[in-house]
């Protein structure tokens, strides 16, 4: 049922941004919402799946847009990595933590698409980059109070309901 939710939750991510998120982004603004569920994913599993994961869901992104392949996948490697070693250092419990988490690591993803975009050979300004930068960081930020309660509580009770008695 879990790997059901989190298919769900990984196609939502793709879809939404195209639809729903177009009549609510700001000045074109919108959440990428496969970088917070990246996030999210790397903040409660290990080094290497949360690796997996940020390779697998970035090759997928690129190939659902269609263009730069490479760009989503190294960025979310990165953002995978740099999430779960923020997560082991910080504590999840707390909630402002993980809410300038999601905005420090977002930001850092989003300044590499922006560098491998330029490298790509996108002309873009300076002032443009920063708005994105700020603007995807915030928007993912305000998301943390809606969607990280019903995630991290599915990944503890999961993870408390399917350990062996002997480490209980």
């Amino acid at each position: 049922m879990r790997y059901v939710l989190i298919a769900v939750m990984f196609l939502l991510s793709l879809i939404l941004p195209g639809t729903l998120f177009h009549f609510w982004s700001w000045s074109g603004i919108k959440p990428d919402l496969l970088m917070l569920l990246t996030i999210y994913i790397a903040m409660h599993h290990r080094m290497s799946v949360s690796g997996i994961w940020g390779l697998g869901a970035g090759l997928f992104e690129d190939f659902y847009l269609g263009r730069y392949v490479g760009m989503y996948t190294l960025t979310l490697v990165v953002v995978a990595i740099l999430s779960n070693w923020l997560a082991e250092r910080w504590y999840r419990e707390n909630f402002l933590l993980t809410t300038f988490m999601v905005f420090l690591v977002t930001a850092v993803g989003q300044i590499l698409v922006s560098f491998l975009s330029l490298g790509a050979g996108l002309h873009w300004a300076f002032t443009d980059i920063l708005r994105l930068v700020i603007g995807v960081s915030l928007y993912n930020a305000i998301l943390v109070p809606v969607t990280y309660p019903w995630v991290h509580q599915s990944f503890v009770r999961g993870w408390l309901r399917y350990r062996p008695r002997y480490e209980r």
